[in-house]
């Protein structure tokens, strides 16, 4: 078998350090350096090599990175997350970083999650309520976007606001952008509340009102009393609960152990809970979600509250009326892109926005779905004047090239706006009163857009722009945490740079 060249095999390894199911610690067992001198016995893995050749891996996707974005025809929507290292070494402190995302349908309607910016934050503890942000310190956020040229594109930013100080970091990149005239219905839409937040919070404001019960039991069962993984206390609350209804703590000491009262307290918020978990872990598991799916899940989550109010007892009937107070809020924060987001799915359109406001809000539901409706008809007209503008600037761009040959000079044609009324009117009230799709869980709305363009134009633009906002930003296990996502151990000991460039170049990985 004839040798793999040692320049190649160095290319092969920088590039596979970059792959995202790649540890990037396995390069140093034994075990992987004795199959790459299988491949080449001369070979002995350099690590500065290696690292020379992962700068140039990371340079070269940057640079392609950027010519891709800077020539991207769309809005890209931003998240920003906080993580945290728990750091033992440093006692309680801990090392936060701060992670910025472009998200976007590509040309192949594919949603794309692209890492642009990834640094180090202060410690935790270092930023007290007097720490604040100045109007111009966002982290080199708004550089990043000017460097890749999209400052212009941005529509929404999501962000967790679990601490103080970072949530100001929203306000500084909004400031940045409408000084670029980038936002969307006058920044209206701009913020994003994550979905798996507001769970989060309401979930822990139940576990609040039975703090002293779980203290309790934490000693009695030896578990951790509040977890920072609200399905985990569940699932303790839940083993608690099978223990005593078998009678394990009768000989125990009874001051040690919950009356009777406080056990039905914990199994009624164990109730309510599990419920909230069932809609909500649909969520957390599935992948490559779209905006569109998540109204319809809220919906859900605000009829088992409202069933759960009506059929339980006093207590349990108040931890209920707390949690539907902070759904109300989420709803009425998110109502406008959510909305917009459902109406862009051919199952739903305005028909379902209407009907899920009106059961959620009652007689004020008719006001909210009339603000989607609005939105969509000015974002409409927004996309179609950029159209136009696109349109009119090719149009003068080919005329000055004849008017240089000695052709016949062309004048710009001038849109008349009752042709663009006719435009809206064919193409937005066409779709809108089109009978919807029947309904279907394994739809792809992302694939339906992708063929609705020729029907479509405009919207398909506004669905595609729409459909890639992050409404959540943690998946599976991790949706399910109370606090600040953890780091990934194996990068938090890379210099600054090194960082950087290694989260950035993995998430632009052809095989992400």
């Amino acid at each position: 078998m004839s040798r793999v060249p040692a320049e190649r095999l160095t290319r092969a390894l920088a590039e596979l350090i970059t792959d995202p199911g790649f540890p990037p610690n396995l390069v140093a067992r034994p075990e992987f350096r004795d199959f790459m001198e299988s491949l080449n016995p001369e070979f002995k893995p350099d690590f500065k090599k290696v690292g020379s050749e992962f700068c140039k891996v990371y340079k070269e996707r940057k640079a392609g990175v950027k010519e891709f974005l800077g020539k991207f025809d769309g809005m890209i929507s931003l998240s920003v997350e906080i993580l945290r290292h728990e750091n033992p070494s440093k006692g309680f402190c801990a090392d936060d970083y701060l992670c910025l995302s472009a998200h976007f349908v590509d040309e192949k309607w594919k949603l794309q999650k692209w890492v642009l910016h990834y640094r180090g934050l202060m410690l935790k503890e270092d930023l007290g309520p007097s720490t604040v942000l100045y109007d111009d310190d966002d982290w080199g956020v708004f550089r990043w976007l000017e460097e890749c040229g999209i400052e212009k594109k941005i529509s929404t930013l999501a962000m967790i606001n679990d601490d103080v100080g970072y949530d100001q970091l929203v306000g500084c990149v909004k400031n940045h952008i409408q000084e670029k005239k980038g936002i969307l219905l006058n920044d209206q839409l701009f913020r994003v509340y994550c979905f798996e937040e507001m769970i989060a919070t309401t979930v822990q404001g139940a576990f609040n009102k039975i703090k002293k019960i779980i203290d309790k039991l934490s000693f009695l069962c030896g578990f951790v009393s509040i977890t920072p993984v609200w399905n985990v206390t569940n699932s303790h609350l839940k083993e608690a609960l099978e223990l005593w209804s078998a009678g394990e703590y009768s000989s125990v000491d009874t001051d040690d152990v919950p009356t009777p009262e406080e056990w039905k307290k914990v199994e009624g918020v164990c109730k309510i809970v599990d419920s909230i978990y069932e809609v909500s872990n649909a969520l957390f598991q599935a992948k490559h979600l779209t905006a569109n799916v998540y109204l319809y899940h809220l919906h859900e989550l605000h009829e088992i509250l409202t069933q759960a109010s009506v059929d339980s007892d006093s207590f349990v009937n108040t931890v209920v009326k707390g949690m539907l107070k902070a759904f109300d809020r989420y709803w009425d924060k998110m109502f406008l892109l959510l909305g917009i987001s459902a109406a862009l799915d051919p199952r739903f359109k305005m028909k379902y926005v209407e009907f899920a406001s009106s059961k959620v809000k009652g007689a004020d539901g008719s006001s909210q779905a009339a603000a989607v409706l609005g939105a969509i008809d000015k974002l409409f007209d927004e996309y179609a004047l950029r159209v136009s503008e696109k349109v009119n600037c090719t149009s003068e761009s080919s005329s000055s090239v004849s008017d240089s040959e000695g052709a016949t000079p062309r004048h710009v044609n001038h849109t008349f706006s009752v042709l663009q009324d006719y435009e809206k009117f064919t193409q937005l009230k066409g779709y809108l009163e089109e009978p919807v799709l029947p309904w279907s869980k394994d739809f792809d709305v992302l694939a339906w857009w992708s063929t609705a363009g020729t029907k479509y134009p405009i919207l398909c633009k506004i669905a595609r722009d729409f459909l890639a906002i992050p409404v959540m930003l943690a998946t599976s296990h991790q949706a399910f945490s109370t606090g600040p996502r953890p780091a990934d151990r194996n990068m938090v000991h890379m210099k600054p740079n090194t960082l950087h460039a290694f989260m950035c170049a993995r998430s632009w990985s052809p095989r992400q």
